[in-house]
């Protein structure tokens, strides 16, 4: 068995496991918890109503922070040498002009056909500090 399939049994609920195993396939399941055990890079979106792209990469450049553009959404970063706690002591956060947020909750509205007025509820939305 692949050590990080092991690994992530070893910190996870057994409950949750064996519901993992009765959803998936064997094979499912163990990529699932070998990708729980991949580093994640922080991510985040450029708020464009209060700043910009162009903006927004000069600053991290000037911090010396290392980052890539998402390959669906030019407004988005992958943040390579830094994580969410460095981002959270940037001016750029702390004035609205980054959104960490994570690549696949930027997705829904992209694909949205959103109209003015509408309300969308979401769901999954994690509470605001």
């Amino acid at each position: 068995m692949d050590s990080d399939v092991i690994k992530a049994k070893s910190k996870l609920p057994i409950d949750f496991i064996n519901e993992l195993y009765k959803e998936y396939s064997q094979k499912n399941a163990d990529k699932i918890l070998k990708g729980m055990c991949k580093k994640r890079f922080t991510t985040f979106r450029v708020n464009t109503l209060k700043s910009n792209v162009m903006e927004v990469k000069a600053i991290l450049d000037d911090n010396r922070i290392e980052y890539e553009n998402s390959p669906f959404f030019d407004k988005a970063f992958i943040i390579k040498n830094k994580n969410e706690n460095d981002l959270q002591k940037l001016d750029i956060y702390k004035e609205g002009k980054i959104y960490i947020q994570s690549l696949s909750s930027m997705i829904p509205p992209l694909l949205l056909d959103l109209k003015e007025n509408e309300n969308i509820l979401d769901m999954a939305a994690a509470p605001r500090k």
